[in-house]
């Protein structure tokens, strides 16, 4: 039979949203563990390998009691910083101080130290979380965060440092008399500061309150599509928005169990384990599963064979008929077996990814979103029908364009309750980008159709601006040299100087040596590239590296890092 997809609200108005949307994720737990108390929601693997699972009424318990031991221990209203792997104890540790205790700003555990030590001042951390591994890197910035004195282990106990369990037990101990249970949140007082990227630029502290955190909830419960109890698998880093504000936060609020991936080199081997029917990642990782089955069919000689399935299998999905899990068992295996759907989110999705994976049984859906607006602003949950657009705004978002050109192309500004109020101590940047109308300015470039769908034109900060004032949108340029020489790992394309002459220089990381070194082959596809693209948008220089550009925890390339000009070892193109 054809999968059936609907929103989270078609699916819980009359049970979890039945007295209506939430008004912040206090709330919500309170409300699961009332409604649906001995429903699994969250699960992990222990250091055995077993599965733990949590339900919503464990949940809720270990977040009031978290919320007693920390304010018993002198963190009320206090910053606390999250440097820290995946975990149900990160998630946790997220809810427990965003909903009461203070302001959490979750902070990436592979920031080097300087830019560690940097973020930690800028959101002024009183305390840190983080896994006893990382107590020795947390030791070298101490004497550089003078503000910081308070230090919490999440995984095992360490001298010198409190303990995640010690404050839970600590906390148990005082819910008679409980502060943290009967605190009364202000909705619109900030709960958590999370960094923006730093992919064009440095890193600043988005302030989000208790009602953006809910409003983003109730977006994403508006907009994305799923089948009735699917489970999911979460991957990315946790102290980026798009993972747990979006992915997580959501699963909570619709009843839904998820299982966390500790470290994205664990995903393959845990996705087996896990058999989710859904995973939430960046397009990057959704090509790689996809040019992983034809690699692994190609090897096998089975290409041919897979070709003629997937033939037979949209022939019976015509008529209603999917077959897909079934015709394609040993391409899923990997995959857990059960893989229905696919959420994207950070950049544009290759066409040739979206049908071809498809064609295997397995949705894919595009969000758009930025950390200011909570970050959800858009879903495309048709990709199939129409890539290239990222979907209307969330019911509760309002979107305007500014300083529109004749093409129809302008700069997209957001308004909602989701979106934040300003960045943290940065007066200068908040008037930047907040208007005085309440609409955000999210320095992408866009145009909005008669449907009111959104169309990316590209980051502004990346847009290149040539000296015939042409502008070229490089994410869609990247896109087409994807979709065409599909061996290459990473693409992106910049404007550097080859000798004195600014160009359109395509780099290219290929992970296989020998077609790394077909220069001719490369030539001739890129060739193919220019033969798709306006001339004012066609590729000059070819830059081959020999290792993966840099990128940051959700695997966008630091366009920041990007050379200015060009080696004189690449490949002309015209």
């Amino acid at each position: 039979m054809k999968k059936t997809f609907l929103t989270e609200r078609q699916m819980n108005r009359d049970i979890l949203l039945k007295d209506g949307d939430y008004e912040s994720i206090r709330q919500l737990l309170e409300r699961i563990a009332a409604i649906i108390p001995d429903r699994r929601i969250l699960a992990e693997l222990d250091q055995d390998k077993n599965l733990v699972y949590y339900t919503s009424k464990d949940i809720f318990e270990e977040v009031m009691n978290l919320g007693d031991g920390l304010i018993d221990a002198g963190l009320k209203d206090a910053h606390i910083a999250i440097v820290a792997e995946n975990s149900v104890r990160y998630i946790l540790s997220d809810i427990c101080i965003s909903s009461g205790v203070g302001v959490v700003t979750p902070i990436d555990r592979e920031a080097p130290v300087d830019l560690l030590v940097t973020l930690l001042n800028k959101c002024d951390a009183d305390a840190i979380i983080c896994n006893a591994r990382f107590a020795r890197i947390i030791d070298e910035v101490m004497d550089k965060c003078p503000r910081v004195k308070t230090l919490i282990t999440l995984d095992r106990p360490k001298d010198g440092f409190l303990f995640y369990d010690d404050l839970v037990k600590r906390g148990a101990a005082l819910k008679e008399n409980s502060v943290y249970r009967n605190l009364k949140l202000d909705l619109d007082a900030p709960a958590k500061i999370l960094f923006t990227s730093g992919t064009t630029g440095a890193n600043k502290g988005v302030v989000l309150t208790n009602a953006n955190l809910a409003a983003n909830v109730i977006n994403c419960m508006d907009t994305i599509m799923a089948t009735p109890e699917n489970t999911s698998m979460s991957v990315l880093p946790m102290h980026h928005a798009t993972e747990i504000n979006t992915h997580i936060m959501t699963r909570i609020g619709s009843g839904r169990l998820t299982y966390i991936n500790d470290n994205m080199r664990n995903m393959m081997a845990n996705i087996r384990i896990f058999k989710p029917n859904c995973i939430t990642v960046v397009p990057m990782i959704a090509n790689a599963f996809y040019k992983g089955i034809w690699t692994n069919a190609a090897k096998q000689g089975k290409a041919e064979k897979l070709k003629k399935g997937i033939r037979i299998s949209n022939l019976l999905r015509r008529f209603g008929i999917d077959r897909t899990h079934s015709l394609f068992a040993d391409l899923f295996a990997p995959f857990g077996g059960n893989l229905e759907f696919i959420v994207c989110g950070g950049s544009m999705l290759n066409p040739e990814v979206v049908k071809g994976m498809n064609d295997l049984g397995v949705r894919m859906e595009n969000g758009y979103g930025i950390t200011e607006c909570g970050p959800l602003i858009s879903m495309n949950s048709e990709t199939l029908r129409e890539h290239l657009s990222v979907g209307k705004p969330c019911p509760g978002l309002e979107a305007k364009l500014i300083n529109v050109n004749e093409e129809g192309v302008g700069e997209l500004c957001i308004r909602g309750r989701s979106v934040a109020k300003g960045y943290y101590k940065d007066e200068e940047a908040t008037r930047r980008a907040f208007m005085e109308d309440g609409f955000f300015n999210t320095g992408d470039s866009a145009r909005i159709d008669a449907g009111g769908r959104i169309f990316l034109a590209g980051r502004k900060k990346n847009t290149i601006v040539l000296a015939s004032g042409k502008n070229i949108c490089p994410e869609e340029v990247e896109n087409v040299i994807e979709s065409t020489l599909g061996y290459a790992d990473d693409v992106v394309v910049y404007h550097p100087k080859y000798g004195e002459n600014p160009v359109i220089c395509a780099g290219l990381y290929i992970s296989d040596e020998a077609k790394r070194a077909d220069r001719d082959c490369i030539l001739s596809d890129m060739k193919r590239v220019n033969g798709k693209l306006p001339p004012y948008k066609r590729i000059d220089y070819i830059e081959i590296v020999d290792k993966p550009y840099e990128k940051t925890s959700t695997r966008k390339i630091k366009r920041t890092l990007l050379p200015e000009k060009c080696s004189e070892d690449g490949i002309k193109v015209v």
